[in-house]
C-alpha cells in the first residue's frame, strides 16, 4: 500500500477504510517539558502524530514554570480558577455563578469575532491539505460545572431548576454560533470535550444523561455533521452507559478512558462501530509501567479496536510525573506495532 497522508491516515482509520498504519494523536503536558526539556522534543520531532503534533506544540509553547507553582486566573466566563504549573487545566476556587441571584444580570461573554473567527479559518486551511484538522466545539456539562461549582450543578439537574435548563440551552447556542464561524474553512472534525465520568460511574444517572444532556449535545453534533465534518467526543471516567447513545447521536471518533471501564468489556460493546481515539492507562501503565507493560497495552487496544480496518487513533497522555524511558517506549509501541496489516493480534 502506498504511504497516505496524515489526513488520508486519519480518514481511512475513522471511516473504516484501510489505512496504511494506525494514525496517531499526541498530548504532552507542559509539565512533562518543563521536566525533560529539549530531549523530549527531540522525541516528538521524531514522532510526529497526524495533526502535525498540534496539542504538543501549543503546550511545548507555554512559558515554562515549576509543575509545582500554583497559578490563578479569571477566565471568560467569570470563575475564578487555581492550578499547579504543570498542567493545563486546575480547579475551580469560585464558581461564575454561585448562586442563582444573579442570573438575570449575568452577562455571557461574546461569541468569537470575525476577526477571531477569520484568524481560525486561515490556521484550518493552512494545515489542511496535509494534516486532519481539529477545532474546538466546546463543552455544556464541564463549563456548567464550572460555572456553576460541582455540587451546585448536580443539585441543579437533581431539583430538574429551570434556570439550569436556562444556562445550558444559551451555552448550546452560543457554541453553535462558534462553530458555525469555523466551517466554512471546513476542518476535519469538530471535538467536543466534557468529563461525564467518576472512577467507577457516570456523574449522573443514564437516564438523567439521556432527558436532560443527549438531545443538547446532538443539537450540537446535528450542525457539524450537516456540514460533512467529523464529530470528535472526548471524556474522562465511566461512561460505559451512554457510549451507545453518542455513537446513535453522531459521534465518529471517540475518546473514552476506556481502561477503567476494562478494554475487552468496551470493545465488545462498540468496537468496530465508532473510531476511537486510545487513552492507554495513565493512571499506572504510562507513568509506573515498564517497558514491556506500555508495549503490551499499546498491543492490546491496537488489537481490541484497530482489527475493523481501521477504527483505532492511538493516543497515550504522557504528565509531567512520566519518567522520559516511559514516553520513548509508548511510541515506539505505537511505531512498532501500530502498522497493517495486524498478522500478529
Amino acid at each position: 500500500m502506498a504511504e497516505m497522508t496524515s489526513r488520508e491516515r486519519m480518514r481511512a482509520a475513522i471511516e473504516f477504510k484501510g489505512p496504511d498504519r494506525v494514525p496517531k494523536d499526541h498530548y504532552i503536558f507542559p509539565g512533562a517539558f518543563w521536566r525533560h526539556g529539549q530531549k523530549l522534543i527531540d522525541l516528538v520531532g521524531e514522532h510526529c502524530d497526524d495533526t502535525g503534533n498540534v496539542n504538543v506544540k501549543s503546550n511545548m509553547a507555554k512559558e515554562p514554570s515549576d509543575p509545582d507553582e500554583v497559578v490563578e486566573w479569571r477566565d471568560a466566563w467569570g470563575t475564578l480558577w487555581y492550578r499547579l504549573g504543570g498542567y493545563t487545566s486546575g480547579e475551580v476556587k469560585e464558581p461564575a455563578l454561585p448562586t442563582w441571584d444573579n442570573w438575570g444580570d449575568y452577562e455571557f461573554p461574546p461569541p468569537m469575532s470575525d476577526e477571531g473567527a477569520a484568524r481560525t479559518r486561515a490556521d484550518i486551511e493552512s494545515r489542511r491539505p496535509e494534516f486532519f484538522v481539529k477545532a474546538g466545539g466546546g463543552s455544556i456539562f464541564q463549563l456548567a460545572q464550572h460555572m456553576r461549582g460541582p455540587a451546585n450543578l448536580l443539585m441543579d439537574l437533581a431539583e430538574d431548576r429551570p434556570e439550569v435548563h436556562e444556562l445550558v440551552d444559551r451555552l448550546v447556542d452560543h457554541h453553535i454560533e462558534n462553530i458555525k464561524k469555523i466551517l466554512p474553512a471546513k476542518p476535519d472534525c469538530i471535538a467536543f470535550g466534557d468529563d461525564l465520568g467518576a472512577q467507577t460511574a457516570l456523574l449522573m444517572s443514564p437516564d438523567m444523561w439521556r432527558r436532560f444532556y443527549k438531545p443538547r449535545y446532538k443539537k450540537m453534533f446535528d450542525v457539524v455533521r450537516d456540514s460533512g465534518a467529523y464529530v470528535w467526543f472526548h471524556s474522562d471516567g465511566w461512561i460505559f452507559e451512554i457510549m451507545e447513545d453518542l455513537i446513535e447521536i453522531g459521534v465518529q471518533i471517540l475518546n473514552p478512558q476506556h481502561t477503567i471501564m476494562g478494554n475487552k468489556r468496551v470493545a465488545d460493546l462498540i468496537g468496530g462501530k465508532v473510531c476511537i481515539r486510545t487513552d492507554i492507562d495513565r493512571q499506572y501503565i504510562i507513568p509506573r509501567g515498564t517497558k514491556e507493560e506500555i508495549t503490551e497495552a499499546v498491543k492490546e487496544v491496537i488489537a481490541l479496536f484497530g482489527n475493523f480496518n481501521g477504527g483505532i487513533i492511538l493516543h497515550g497522555e504522557v504528565g509531567p510525573d512520566v519518567p522520559f524511558e516511559n514516553i520513548q517506549a509508548l511510541y515506539e509501541a505505537f511505531r512498532d506495532w501500530g502498522k497493517y496489516p495486524l498478522d500478529w493480534a
